[in-house]
């Protein structure tokens, strides 16, 4: 029976990656041309608050100890690529029990080495505070607000403790140099960074 629930697991985890990575560069790639337009503007706001949720999914399979590492560890560097550099830093206390900024990258090293047998993260009220507004003609900025939910777990698969956070997250929309394939385009990629508590 655990098998058969890990292989479903397994599948869902790669079918929430493929369908991500497909809409993100299928939004991307659309959005290439050099100005934005408010439409496209919401389109990637709407982006934005899929990679806040993202986020928190990252958390539960990077620490769910029934899952294979190699999964666990391929989803910590795949969660990595929501934020646009490895110095974006997370208000953490959640899972070290200290209130301090920490590097996202240690954060999910923590989430990984954590003594809890899983953590569930949740993300509600996921919501715009500041809209992304364009900084110069090649970079955006905003900031999202939402509720973070952490449901901590025990190998009986207990609830041991819950935390409820508010926090916002800023967001940034650039254009960057991809490769597809043989062909490098410059296309607008949206990101998040910094979390904080709000």
């Amino acid at each position: 029976m655990k098998k058969i629930l890990i292989a479903l697991l397994l599948s869902s985890v790669f079918s929430f990656g493929q369908s991500n990575q497909k809409e993100t560069s299928t939004l991307e790639n659309e959005f290439s041309k050099s100005t934005l337009d408010a439409e496209n503007i919401i389109a990637f706001e709407t982006r934005s608050k899929q990679k806040v949720v993202d986020f928190c999914n990252y958390i539960q399979l990077i620490s769910n100890k029934d899952l294979d590492d190699k999964l666990r560890l391929h989803s910590q560097k795949s969660a990595l690529t929501l934020f646009n550099t490895n110095s974006c830093v997370i208000s953490e206390q959640m899972i070290t029990g200290k209130n301090d900024y920490i590097l996202i990258n240690d954060f999910f090293s923590a989430v990984y080495k954590s003594k809890y047998h899983k953590i569930e993260g949740l993300a509600s009220n996921v919501v715009f505070k500041d809209q992304l507004t364009a900084i110069d003609s090649s970079n955006y900025a905003g900031t999202i607000s939402y509720t973070h939910t952490m449901n901590f777990y025990n190998q009986a698969g207990n609830i041991t403790k819950t935390i409820i956070e508010n926090k916002f997250v800023e967001v940034t929309l650039t254009r960057k140099v991809k490769t597809f394939g043989t062909t490098e385009k410059i296309i607008w990629t949206v990101n998040l960074c910094d979390i904080k508590n709000d």
